[in-house]
This record gives structure tokens, sequence and C-alpha cells, in this order.
């Protein structure tokens, strides 16, 4: 009977393999075919790259840079039908906000959808009037292509990509941190940037970017439980009651009680329950998800010429300046061990480590120049994987634009820019109103 039974399931199977493969397949068959339409989306866009020219001095705070952010947020797309997202693969358009060094020069990028280049520019004058803003060639195109070419330059690289250490809805530590009612106790988290860059030597390059593309405005939803949690001070049930409680009166007294009978228990005393820094990290959360937010990706490039080569610069002095944005109750920036250039043989899987590294650098140079999101699908990051080298560590997350203002502004008069950047000397104005325009009617209409 046993061996009947045993014959049956593989006669089964023998007879509807055909069946279970086709299961197994139509999934990984779907996957790749919206990752064919997405890519060919993303192939079609077209580009405009903005350099941001910065005024000798700005008053305004990173606060501004955070209304920028918020009209930026407004150019958001997002495939709303099933001919959008299978026959298009429309995927909602990311932005680039980059700071670059050659040689201790830096300088300010924003790359946008070319036909919104016109309101990207409105958005940042409204509140930087100060600013000049030009289309430029894309700096990143003069980078070397391969990791070939950049050896054949005398140029060795490390790059990496940054992420959160815990979850999105906990803060960094924003540029309302850094502000003080007295003027000389304030600080602009982007001098740390400018005197890290201005320590390159003169054919050194360093870059940073910022990869930000809107998320949906329901994204704090998952974390619901989350804020229940911190409300209640993750407090498990039947541990404690209040026995009486009076306004004015005195505190509370409290007694073990059995499992069910805590119901009764009320919020005023569950408040009472948290310490001020449990109350401060539940408001700080609360704020971070009230806030527009958007899927980021941080990625930072190292080029130098061999002999200038050090590690220690991107791998000690970056984290460094990210590591002024760390709230220790809250949450921090490290590097994804799995995007770093540096390998070392205890590393999974454990062989090969100095093929891996120069696959990995090829990867991180390739990402950079193009500015290369992950892809949203499983067999999108199969495809696009290599031999030891799988495309599964470049992962995003979600930043509001509270501290992606804090990320990235344009320095404010705090920061001394003099010795590391160029700046706009004076002031660009238009024509008076009412000025006598000597053209012809031809002319005018072409410009209305």
């Amino acid at each position: 009977m046993p061996f009947d039974i045993f014959a049956f399931i593989i006669n089964f199977f023998a007879l509807s393999w055909w069946f279970w493969t086709f299961l197994l397949l139509l999934p990984l068959a779907i996957s790749a075919f919206l990752h064919w339409r997405q890519e060919n989306f993303k192939h079609e866009l077209e580009w405009a790259f903005l350099e941001l020219k910065i005024p000798r001095e700005i008053k305004k705070n990173p606060r501004a840079m955070e209304q920028v952010l918020t009209s930026i947020y407004s150019f958001r797309n997002a495939a709303s039908d099933f001919g959008e997202k299978w026959l298009e693969g429309e995927v909602t358009r990311w932005y680039a906000l980059e700071m670059a060094s050659f040689g201790g020069e830096t300088h300010f990028y924003v790359r946008t959808f070319k036909k919104q280049k016109a309101v990207m520019e409105a958005a940042f004058l409204s509140y930087y009037p100060d600013l000049e803003i030009e289309e430029v060639e894309d700096y990143a195109q003069k980078l070397p292509a391969t990791v070939k070419e950049m050896y054949e330059q005398g140029y060795n690289l490390w790059s990496a990509e940054y992420k959160l250490n815990h979850e999105d809805a906990y803060p960094i530590k924003s540029y309302a941190e850094f502000e003080a009612p007295a003027e000389e106790k304030e600080y602009d988290p982007m001098s740390a940037f400018l005197e890290l860059f201005s320590k390159l030597k003169k054919e050194e390059i360093v870059g940073i970017q910022f990869l930000i593309a809107p998320t949906g405005k329901n994204w704090r939803d998952k974390y619901d439980s989350l804020i229940d949690e911190l409300r209640t001070n993750q407090t498990e049930p039947g541990r404690m009651k209040t026995n009486t409680f009076f306004p004015g009166g005195p505190l509370p007294r409290l007694e073990a009680v059995k499992p069910g009978q805590e119901e009764g228990a009320s919020q005023i005393f569950r408040s009472f329950m948290r310490t001020p820094g449990e109350t401060d990290v539940l408001e700080a959360v609360e704020n971070n998800l009230s806030k527009l937010a958007f899927d980021t990706l941080i990625r930072f490039v190292y080029l130098s010429p061999k002999e200038l080569f050090n590690d220690t610069y991107p791998r000690r002095g970056i984290q460094s300046v990210f590591d002024q944005f760390t709230a220790l109750d809250l949450n921090s920036f490290t590097r994804a061990k799995h995007s770093e250039t540096r390998i070392r043989f205890w590393y999974w899987p454990y062989f090969f480590p100095q093929t891996r590294v120069e696959w990995r650098k090829a990867r991180n140079l390739y990402n950079y120049r193009n500015r290369v999101v992950p892809p949203e699908t499983f067999m999108g990051k199969v495809l696009t994987s290599k031999f030891l080298d799988w495309n599964f560590a470049s992962r995003r997350f979600i930043l509001n634009t509270e501290s992606l203002a804090t990320l990235f502004h344009p320095p404010t008069y705090m920061a001394l820019t003099a010795p590391h950047m160029k700046r706009v000397e004076s002031r660009k104005a238009g024509p008076p109103a009412g000025t006598a325009v000597f053209v012809g009617e031809e002319e005018i209409e072409r410009f209305k």
C-alpha cells in the first residue's frame, strides 16, 4: 500500500509538471515584463542639469529649502491605471540634489525632468531670489565611464551608499536643532561638508548624490502600530494600574493587578509613566510622520590619482560629516556594507574578495554617472546582477522634507564659503516695468 501511494504521487507530478512549472514561472515572467517596461520608460526620460550659483550671503535658514522640497513634491507622478503601469511602465520620476568638489572647489547641482526645468527654477527662486541657476553640462559624464578607463587615467575609486540605522519613522537630527536663540551659537551643518571638501588635493574629486522621488502621502500608515506602542509606553498589560488620581492632588499610587483588570487605566496615567526622553521620542516621530516625504538614496564617490589615494578620507571623513545628524535615541546614518568598495575575505560569500571589489567599483561608478535608482521588481534585480555582484544591496529609504532640507540646502551666512566655492558677487535683475520694447508685432507675438 505505501508503495502504491508513492507511485501515484510520482505519476501525478509526472503528468502535471507543466502546470506546476507554469505557476512557478508566471510570477517571474510578469516581474521581468514589468521591469522591461519600466526600463524603457526610464530611458525615454529627458533631463536638465542645473547648477545653483550661491550668492555672497544667504540669510535664510534651511526652512526655506524645506519649502522648495514641498514644491518639488507637487511635481510627483505615479502610474494611475493598468495602461500606465503595465504598458507604459511609468515609475515615479526621481530628482538629484548633488554636491561635488573638484580639487576643493565645491559646486551645487540639481538634475530635473527637462519639461519641469522652468518650474524647478521657480521653486528655488521663490525662496532664494538671490540664487543664480544655470543649465550646465553634466560633470558626471566627464568621469571615467569604466573601471578600465579609470585605471588607464591613473585614478582609483572609493564609493558607497548610506542607509538609516533604524526604521524610517525615526527622524535624524534636523536643522532646527542646530539653531540657537543667540546668533553666535547657531551652526549650519553645510559647514562640515564645505570644510571636508576643501581638504581635497588639486586632482581629487568627491561627489555626493541625494536621489529623491516623492512618495505617497499615506507613507506613514504602516507605522500606526509603532505610534500606538510609543503612546502606551510599550507597557506590558496587567503590570500596573492607577488607584486614585485627583487633578492637583497627590501623585498616583501604583499597585500590581491581575491580567484583564487594566482596561480602566487612563491616558493621563500612561502619559505620566513616560519619561521626558520617551515623550520627546514620541513627539519627534509624530512630527516626522506628519510631513511630506521622499524615497531617498544617498550615494558618494571619491576619485583620486593613485599616488594621492587615501581611503581614510571617504571611510572616516565623509562618515564623520554624516555623524553630525545622529540622534542616538532616534536615527542616524551608516554606510551600507554591501555597497562599499571594501571587501574582506570573511565577508559573505567568502571567496574572490578582490574580484568582487572590482565588480562593485564598476557598478558604483556606473550608478553614480547615470544616477541609477534600484529596480522595483525582483526580476529587475536579478537581470541587472552580475557574477559575484548581485544587485540586491542598493535600497532606498524615506526621509521627509525637514530631514532632506537639513542634508542639502544652499549654505547660509553662517557657513564660511569664501575659500571653498565660487560665489555670485552681484544680483541680476530684470528691466523695470513699463520699459519700452522696440520690436515689431511679429516678435511680440512670438514671445507671448
